[in-house]
């Protein structure tokens, strides 16, 4: 096996080069050789920098603030954003000659695999891949990469996912894809599934909820059937996972998981999960499994700028069906600042008031409909107090809105309350199953008919804003 030196084999010397020589300024000797100097160049693409060191010692020495200051100079150096990656070589690397700046030479001999970062497109033969299912699961073909809105929030981690979906399971895996509810790591994670199924038909796909893996994993302990579940899981060339934090605690699933994940890598297959934080942030997580997380691939989204908000506005008014005036997509950007569902659900809301009333969608629609608003970002709002209100609203009481009631009535102001909380709080879809007793298809299900509903009844739109006004009356009587 010899090192993958690409294209950029001449720019790869020079950037560790550079990154070497400029450290070497900034950190006392001793650590310097310690710690940056062992570094050598393994392959450079558009995102990625990989470097190895020999050895886990060597490895650990490394901490996250020199990581993100190697970052900087090679992005700098590039004039592209990369991100740094290092690993344990699988191989003894050794130089003829090391200059100031460690250039790598030659080669030595090999030794058993160890790193977990060093990956060749022949490492697994056709003929050691277990038969793929049969079955393909269909992905959402509304969340694409092509209708998906980049912008400097969260165009590494586009980049990263349109990457590594044309080249599943040979570039970054797994991508961990992190970031606050709302910014479009779904979406991110459909468009590669989307992409893969597209330009993969004979791949097995599957994108999964951390909730939907729970319950099937609890389903095939009770049908004891659990080794078939795990064979299944485990000879799928692509599996996404969203919302992964909500397998901390769960010691049983995070053992299957650890066991599935350690199989698809040998198998050379792409795993993609998305988080509301990093592997260091999800609290009770298993060591191994926080560094599996680790091991490939972590980018972030963070919530999008003013020019970012109006592109997206203007995606969605395209998808919806209706022209946005600049002006009035400008204030509704400087107004919806939070995350892109708290943009969808305003602008939804403009739309919706226009097509009921047949008023123009001008600036000072916009404003009436803006005004009645509260972002999430600005204060904290909980799924109770929108029971709440919603009780006082619709004259029946909390526990009949959480009931299985399925009377017409009840049922809309269920849906109404669910639609608010879904834009009003940070809750994910699951986190708001558990909260109205419910799972999160249910939930989804009722935002879908509310955003419906809001644009074709105006009754039903009455009962949505007289909640919205009372949940805005209650939080300004609390301050």
């Amino acid at each position: 096996m010899t090192l993958a030196f690409n294209d950029h084999g001449e720019a790869l010397t020079d950037v560790v080069t550079h990154i070497k020589q400029q450290l070497k300024a900034e950190i006392p000797a001793g650590p310097f050789r310690t710690t940056i100097q062992p570094l050598q160049p393994l392959q450079l693409d558009e995102l990625v920098l990989d470097l190895a060191v020999p050895s886990e010692l060597h490895r650990n020495r490394l901490d996250n603030p020199q990581i993100e200051r190697m970052e900087e100079i090679a992005s700098e150096f590039l004039g592209r954003t990369v991100q740094v990656r290092v690993s344990v070589s699988q191989m003894r690397l050794h130089t003829d000659h090391t200059s100031a700046g460690g250039t790598v030479g030659a080669l030595a001999e090999q030794r058993p695999p160890a790193s977990i970062d060093l990956r060749t497109n022949d490492r697994v033969k056709p003929a050691d891949r277990p038969e793929p299912p049969a079955a393909r699961t269909p992905i959402d073909g509304r969340h694409t990469f092509d209708n998906f809105v980049t912008g400097n929030s969260n165009r590494f981690a586009h980049a990263a996912a349109v990457a590594a979906s044309e080249a599943p399971g040979v570039k970054y895996t797994p991508l961990f894809i992190y970031g606050d509810s709302g910014l479009g790591k779904t979406h991110l994670l459909k468009g590669f599934g989307h992409n893969v199924n597209s330009l993969f038909p004979d791949k097995s796909c599957l994108f999964t909820t951390t909730e939907e893996y729970l319950n099937k994993f609890v389903a095939a302990i009770s049908s004891n059937t659990v080794q078939a579940f795990a064979a299944k899981m485990r000879k799928l060339d692509v599996l996404l996972i969203d919302d992964i934090q909500f397998i901390a605690g769960k010691s049983g699933l995070q053992e299957e998981l650890f066991h599935t994940l350690n199989e698809l890598y040998d198998l050379g297959s792409q795993v993609v999960l998305s988080c509301d934080s990093k592997p260091d942030g999800i609290q009770d997580l298993e060591e191994r499994l926080r560094t599996r997380f680790s091991q490939g691939l972590v980018v972030d989204v963070q919530p999008p700028d003013i020019e970012t908000r109006m592109a997206i506005l203007n995606s969605l008014a395209e998808r919806i069906g209706f022209w946005l005036p600049s002006d009035v997509s400008e204030v509704i950007a400087g107004r919806v600042s939070d995350n892109v569902r708290s943009l969808e659900g305003a602008l939804r809301q403009v739309y919706a008031r226009s097509n009921l009333f047949n008023d123009p969608i001008t600036v000072e629609l916009a404003e009436s409909v803006l005004r009645d608003l509260v972002p999430a970002s600005e204060v904290h709002i909980s799924v109770e107090l929108i029971l709440e209100v919603t009780a006082e609203v619709s004259g029946y009481t909390v526990d009949q809105l959480v009931s299985a009631s399925r009377k017409r009535a009840l049922v809309q102001y269920r849906q109404i309350a669910m639609h608010l909380a879904r834009d009003m709080t940070s809750h994910s879809l699951a986190e708001l199953g558990a909260l109205f007793d419910r799972d999160h298809t249910t939930v989804m299900h009722a935002v879908t008919k509310s955003e419906a509903r809001l644009a074709e009844r105006a009754d039903f739109y009455d009962r949505y804003r007289s909640i919205q006004k009372a949940i805005q009356n209650r939080l300004r009587s609390a301050e």
